[in-house]
């Protein structure tokens, strides 16, 4: 790992849509450009670390790496799945406990303000 002042240069091609990201990012922070792109690639330095391992891997063991991502994904689908069953079911109570109203009415506990009605009718109805 190098110190921060001991950055190495650079020359990238990127599309015209990150170049325009990465711009307004250096706008809005006063930053360069080249520090915002730099700064970014090291924010991600360790996914990017990850994923040459697993590219490393798959050239290796195609089929241990394909399982372990499989798995990865099966468990990240189970969890939504399970998520979504725990949401269903939280509606289902809150159903069978307030009728065919699932949430609580919002309320405004500030000041009243007077109806045209309650205006006319404020000094006596005269019909």
């Amino acid at each position: 790992m190098t110190a921060s002042n001991d950055r190495i240069r650079l020359t990238i091609s990127v599309s015209p849509d990150v170049h325009a990201a990465f711009s307004k990012m250096a706008e809005a922070s006063g930053l360069s450009l080249s520090r915002v792109m730099g700064d970014w690639l090291a924010d991600t330095n360790e996914a990017a670390q990850l994923v040459a391992q697993k590219m490393q891997q798959a050239r290796a063991a195609p089929g241990l790496v394909l399982r372990e991502l499989h798995a990865m994904t099966m468990g990240v689908a189970d969890s939504l799945v399970a998520e979504q069953e725990a949401r269903r079911a939280l509606g289902g109570m809150r159903s069978s406990t307030g009728g065919a109203r699932q949430a609580p009415r919002p309320s405004n506990t500030g000041g009243k303000v007077p109806t045209k009605a309650g205006k006319a009718g404020a000094g006596g109805r005269h019909g």
